[in-house]
């Protein structure tokens, strides 16, 4: 069998010489992914996030909040405007995410101790970006809230022990478990870039395997393992298997080292996860191309498949949370497995012990390949017959 092997990952590896573009367009994308995504995100959420200020009061307070909200890091005032049409046209014209309205009146009526309203306006047509301006413009106005009736319970005579006694009864000690920077970068990126090494593995093996049976060279493939449908595949994937991991290696390498991610568990159990996460995408990727033989629509159902992965993982919203049917779907996508492993290895230093589970799943997603080694060696008998009569 290994003579069969040799044979067909000789015959790939000549091919790979003779077409290396598509290659390195695949490394190159994944590359531009990690630069992307690490100098991008490199504060861990977006900073200085335009919003502007409508003052109808002109007082001391509205003052104090513009200041307050200038220096929050998240937003920076970048204007002040006299009335809501003008911030409403400046949104519309995307020159800032969110505006906050002071109305007329508003220091009286503290003074007065009547309760002031602070109206928020935001644009969640872009929804990172309005929902973070909207966040933070919420936080401020809670903040100034308290700061008013801190304000008013001093001029009673209450002590600052009681003062803070009745605005935060429970103070909130946080601890953020291996992120105590409060970053989306480990939590997000651990995750989505595997996962687009994962997606181009899925729709490369598609690509390659359908390529055969587009450009009739089918039977020649697999007469150079000498019939076996096993060894030809693995002779065929095997140099892309070691590519896809090398690169995921290296990103991991990247993030846990350049980048300083936290990692409390094995490097080496890692780079283990992400081989079998590689091999269980392209045995999907196997499959997929034994059940659609059209390359067209195998491409596209693979890449519908890779898409879903991102949303069935549970990194960005828990499973959990999801309708039961979702959660059991969430099984049949590799991401998912690896994205659990790794917050085991990872964020809480599990050991073997804790992750194998996640492992065994992931050698499980070799069936499915196995079933599509099966269905292309029906394909070739199939084929084979035809030619014979």
């Amino acid at each position: 069998m290994m003579k069969r092997i040799v044979n067909s990952l000789g015959r790939e590896l000549r091919m790979l010489r003779q077409h290396p573009r598509y290659l390195i367009l695949l490394t190159v994308g994944i590359l531009f992914s990690y630069v992307f995504f690490l100098t991008f995100m490199h504060e861990g959420l977006p900073e200085n996030l335009p919003i502007a200020v409508v003052d109808h009061d002109g007082s001391y307070l509205s003052r104090r909040l513009c200041h307050e909200l200038n220096a929050t890091q998240g937003v920076a005032v970048v204007a002040v405007y006299d009335t809501h049409r003008e911030a409403r046209e400046a949104m519309q014209r995307q020159e800032i995410f969110a505006f906050v309205e002071i109305p007329a009146g508003s220091y009286s009526a503290m003074l007065d101790f009547k309760a002031p309203h602070l109206a928020l306006y935001s644009n969640n047509a872009y929804l990172l970006s309005g929902t973070l301006s909207y966040k933070t413009l919420s936080t401020i106005g809670k903040l100034a809230s308290a700061a008013v009736q801190r304000e008013v319970l001093r001029k009673k005579g209450m002590s600052e022990t009681q003062i803070m006694g009745m605005l935060q009864p429970v103070e909130i000690d946080a601890h953020l478990i291996s992120n105590p920077w409060g970053s989306y970068l480990p939590y997000v990126l651990t995750t989505m870039l595997p996962g687009i090494i994962g997606v181009m593995a899925l729709l490369f093996t598609i690509y390659m395997i359908t390529n055969e049976l587009k450009h009739n060279t089918y039977q020649v493939w697999l007469e150079t393992a000498n019939g076996d449908m096993l060894s030809a595949l693995l002779g065929k994937l095997l140099p892309y298997t070691f590519w896809f991991t090398l690169l995921g290696i290296v990103g991991n390498i990247v993030m846990f080292g350049g980048c300083h991610f936290v990692c409390r568990g094995s490097f080496l159990a890692l780079s283990v996860t992400l081989l079998l996460f590689i091999l269980a995408m392209q045995a999907m990727g196997v499959f997929l191309s034994g059940l659609i033989p059209n390359q067209h629509l195998a491409v596209s159902v693979g890449g519908i498949y890779g898409m879903l992965s991102f949303s069935m993982a549970g990194f960005s919203y828990p499973v959990d949370s999801m309708p039961p049917a979702l959660q059991a779907l969430s099984y049949i996508f590799p991401l998912r497995h690896h994205y659990l492993a790794y917050a085991k290895i990872a964020l809480f230093g599990g050991t073997f012990t804790d992750y194998w589970p996640h492992l065994c799943l992931l050698l499980l997603f070799l069936v499915p390949g196995l079933m599509g080694g099966l269905l292309l060696a029906r394909k070739s008998v199939a084929n084979s017959c035809q030619t014979s009569l």
